[in-house]
């Protein structure tokens, strides 16, 4: 299988810690990609975006959600809840999805914002940077207060990538500050070897 990614995006590194978190690094490919020039991309992805992911039959998924899914049924992984399970551990499937959701949604604005201000500044729209950044702040607020799994679902490896890229960008300096218990959540967090080995300072 061949996995479309760039080693900044928080989207892509999902996956990328599944893969290896899973051992299915022998069954799929990284392919360092640029999504705004990539033209075999957009053959994989009409939409231009990564991550894609091109299975052994020539078919391809797309969508962080649908390939973390895929992956982790293919490892055999619990990263996604079963309805089943509402242990303390797990916190249940709608707990797990709820916190991707908002992991994704933070990455989202964040990355928008990132695109606004490569702009030149006189191009660069800063209302739009202010709207990019509020649900940033509201969300990372929400998080402080948020109860996370000691063994970490999809939904704690969404924060983490969203909070990653947060560091690797410089988006929202000084965070740690205000919100003592999410900063002392992901200092765990990003001591995993999955986490380690994805971790986008790798490129500096």
């Amino acid at each position: 299988m061949k996995l479309y990614m760039s080693p900044a995006s928080p989207f892509a590194r999902k996956a990328r810690i599944i893969v290896r978190e899973l051992d299915l690094t022998g069954l799929v490919e990284e392919i360092p990609t640029n999504p705004a020039t990539s033209e075999e991309l957009r053959k994989v992805n009409p939409l231009g975006k990564i991550p894609a992911l091109v299975l052994d039959d020539g078919s391809a998924l797309v969508d962080s959600r649908v390939i973390c899914e895929y992956l982790n049924d293919l490892g055999g992984g619990k990263f996604f809840p079963t309805p089943g399970l509402w242990s303390q551990s797990s916190g249940g499937r709608w707990r797990a999805l709820a916190l991707q959701a908002l992991g994704d949604g933070i990455a989202d604005a964040a990355v928008a914002s990132i695109y606004e201000r490569r702009r030149p500044e006189e191009q660069q729209n800063k209302d739009a940077i202010t709207r990019y950044m509020k649900p940033v702040n509201t969300a990372l607020d929400a998080l402080e207060r948020a109860r996370f799994s000691e063994t970490p679902a999809i939904g704690e490896i969404a924060v983490g990538c969203a909070i990653g890229y947060l560091d690797f960008r410089d988006v929202v300096p000084g965070w740690r500050e205000t919100r003592p218990n999410l900063a002392a959540w992901y200092e765990k967090f990003a001591k995993y070897p999955s986490v380690v080995a994805t971790s986008p300072a790798n490129l500096t």
